[in-house]
């Protein structure tokens, strides 16, 4: 089963990547409780931002980059999963780079399991999303 071609996802991607950033937040100021987590929650804000964007436009990138091999919904899921891996790693070692307490695990992995399932949360939920959220119908190409 090929993947059905699709458009830069932007709005949804923003708006997805500022939920889990919002979530991110949370988890910080509750695993690094006086111990300057807003300085660690708002520089994780852009980068779980750009890890959402990107996790939710593998479709789109796969469409330009793989001219040759046809691409599969398994290639696509894979490639959200590695991306989502990336992010996760990155969210625990901006922690212990610090030296301070860090991110607990299941943090940790709450935020990396948002990133992969939030294009698939657009894809099914996106058609009702826009219908009460019309400003996040918004594709580009």
């Amino acid at each position: 089963m090929a993947v059905a071609e699709s458009g830069l996802v932007i709005v949804p991607a923003l708006f997805f990547g500022a939920i889990i950033s919002l979530a991110e937040l949370f988890f910080v100021h509750a695993d690094e409780r006086g111990m300057g987590w807003l300085g660690h929650g708002l520089h994780a804000i852009p980068a779980t931002m750009a890890f959402t964007f990107a996790t939710m436009n593998v479709p789109f990138i796969l469409q330009y980059l793989n001219q040759t091999v046809t691409v599969t919904w398994q290639i696509e899921m894979g490639v959200i999963a590695f991306v989502s891996i990336i992010a996760m790693l990155k969210v625990s070692a901006a922690a212990a780079i610090i030296g301070r307490v860090g991110e607990k695990f299941h943090h940790t992995l709450m935020i990396g399991g948002l990133m992969f399932v939030s294009p698939y949360i657009w894809k099914a939920m996106g058609p009702a999303l826009t219908n009460m959220l019309p400003f996040l119908a918004y594709e580009i190409f």
